[in-house]
Formats: structure tokens, sequence, C-alpha cells
């Protein structure tokens, strides 16, 4: 009776050859996918705390790098957004909380919350009952800003983008700077220099925008608009959030100077 014959084993080198290039390829596999991962980051967290410019109660400018300064500053607006927030309890300095709800975009009239935001009050934003004028006082619970993406008028390929945001007190005077330059120049912020500065008339820290002047560097401030736009549409980072499932929203308190 014939036997069939017997496969001949791989030597034993080329066997572990082999082993060795499938482990190496489903490294290399992972690896991409990896570097996707980090890749998109850029829109799940906020931008770094160190790269803002931020307003104190006693009307100064502190800058990135912890120097303080009552201004006026001189920057060039390479970019900005639209953004709502909704907190539903008192601002605590010692306790930053991601907002329960937010929304970010360009018309600040279109805007709809997040599908990451924790806590959705509405559909979209402008039938949303917390950004209503009277759902906080004679104000709104929802915060309506702007964050700007800036940098100084003589700043390089390589110098950082800063962001600013404009509070709900001052949202007035930026759209109006905003739609002013537009009018004048036909142009868009990053044509001109703004002169930023506090508004004397009021006790808090209210920012305004004025005196326009062409901006001289603006081919250099126009290539950053990439990279500011992805600068203004990180979320915030709501990964320790815990939200508090199926219960209705609380009406909103005041959250003192941060809502200026």
């Amino acid at each position: 009776m014939a036997t069939k014959p017997k496969a001949t084993p791989a030597p034993k080198s080329t066997a572990v050859a082999l082993a060795k290039s499938a482990k190496s390829s489903s490294v290399v596999s992972i690896q991409e996918a990896l570097k996707a991962q980090a890749a998109a980051m850029s829109d799940r967290t906020a931008p770094p705390s160190g790269s803002s410019i931020s307003v104190t109660q006693d009307k100064k400018f502190k800058l990135p790098d912890g120097t303080t300064t009552a201004g006026p500053l001189q920057l060039v607006i390479v970019d900005f957004t639209a953004r709502n927030e909704f907190y539903p309890d008192a601002f605590d300095p010692n306790d930053i909380v991601s907002p329960h709800c937010f929304a970010i975009g360009q018309n600040p009239l279109k805007l709809v919350p997040s599908d990451n935001s924790p806590e959705k009050q509405a559909s979209d934003c402008s039938s949303c009952p917390m950004n209503q004028f009277g759902s906080q006082g004679k104000g709104k619970a929802c915060k309506n800003t702007r964050l700007l993406a800036v940098m100084p008028p003589d700043g390089d390929a390589d110098t950082p983008l800063w962001t600013l945001k404009v509070s709900p007190t001052a949202l007035k005077s930026f759209d109006g700077f905003v739609q002013s330059v537009a009018r004048t120049f036909q142009m868009p912020p990053v044509a001109v220099v703004a002169t930023v500065s506090f508004d004397p008339s009021v006790t808090y820290a209210s920012l305004r925008f004025s005196d326009p002047e062409p901006n001289e560097n603006m081919a250099v401030h126009f290539a950053r608009q990439a990279e500011a736009a992805a600068l203004l549409t990180a979320e915030p980072d709501v990964s320790q959030f815990e939200a508090k499932a199926a219960k209705p929203a609380k009406k909103a308190v005041s959250r003192g100077s941060n809502r200026r």
C-alpha cells in the first residue's frame, strides 16, 4: 500500500524568520494606528492653558510667560470661533470643571451642542432654555463667548499662537470691531493690528477692541490660519466628568466675575 509522502518541514531558520516578519508587521500596524490616534488628540482636548492670555479681576493681562500688564496690547487676530458654555453651578476658582454642555462653531446663530457634551441641554443653542435672556437674572445661564487665536504683530512662523477669550460683556465690542474691519478694509481681522484694552467705564475687566491698523506682516499671520483653526476647535477635556444620569438641569446660579 502506497504511503503519502510527508511534507518536508521548512527549515527552522525560515520558520523563525516568517514568524518574526508577521510579528513585525503586526507591531508596525499597531504603531500606525496609535500615530493616527495621537494625531487626532487635538480634536479631543482643549489647548494648554500656558498658551492663553488670561484676564485678571484687577484689569490686567496675564501673558503665557507669567508676566502681567495693564495693556493695552497690540495683537493680530489670526482667527476666531464662537463658543457657548453652560455650567449649572457657581464658579469655584479652586475647582475648575468642564462645561456640562458646550458648542463650538463659526456662526454664533447656528451653534449646536457637541455630541461630547456630558449633559446636552437642547438639540440646538438658539432654542435652548439655558441660552435665553432671563434664564439667569437678566442674562443667560449659558455663557456666550468668542475664542481668539492671536499673535504679536511682529510674530514669525515659529512664534507660538496664543488664545484669548472674549467674555459675554465684551462681545458687542469684538463683533463690532470685526464688522468695522470688514466695512473699512473689506478684510477679515487677520488683515489688521488690533488694540485690545479694558473698558474704563466699568469696574470689572471687560475687553474692548479698537484702532485697527493695516497689518504689514499679514502673509505670515495668514499662513498660520490652519493651525489656528485646529487650536480653536479643540473641545474641552470632559474625560473626568461624572454625568448625573436622568437628572434635569439645575437652575443656574451666578458665576460672578467669570461671567464677565
